[in-house]
């Protein structure tokens, strides 16, 4: 199985790629990452809302210059990653707490068990992110 899919390509015309999620360090998902050899950004980036005013940011065609993702298809890969971000937050405060000070640690609600159940969803949410990504790029229209 591949470990990265094309998405689509910048401003530039630069092709952009989502690697595939990994299991890190022992305790959290990397994911989310895209770019290329001369890009790396999350697509966290693409998704959450910019800091000035744009009416068209959730319209796919306004994050890629060209791509086979389709305007429904966008949608769901939002909703999807949207999700996973908000879990892997979730796993790292049971994990961490706020990360802040350790004079707050008496007053966490941290939990090894709790933090491998929420990463274990997230699991299963970037396994079906990276399952529907697969079958509608193999799905896509060719051209030619």
């Amino acid at each position: 199985m591949a470990d990265k899919i094309f998405l689509g390509t910048s401003a530039d015309n630069d092709a952009l790629y989502l690697e595939k999620h990994k299991f890190d360090c022992g305790w959290y998902w990397a994911f989310g990452y895209i770019g290329n050899r001369n890009l790396h950004m999350h697509i966290e980036s693409l998704i959450k809302h910019p800091a000035g005013y744009n009416p068209n940011w959730t319209d796919v065609s306004a994050q890629f210059n060209r791509t086979w993702i389709t305007q429904k298809q966008w949608w769901v890969l939002r909703d999807l990653f949207l999700t996973a971000y908000a879990l892997k937050e979730a796993a790292a405060a049971y994990r961490h707490g706020g990360h802040q000070t350790q004079d707050a640690a008496p007053y966490r609600v941290t939990s090894t068990e709790r933090a491998d159940m929420v990463n274990k969803d997230l699991e299963t949410v970037l396994d079906n992110i990276w399952q529907y990504l697969t079958e509608a790029h193999a799905a896509r229209p060719r051209e030619g």
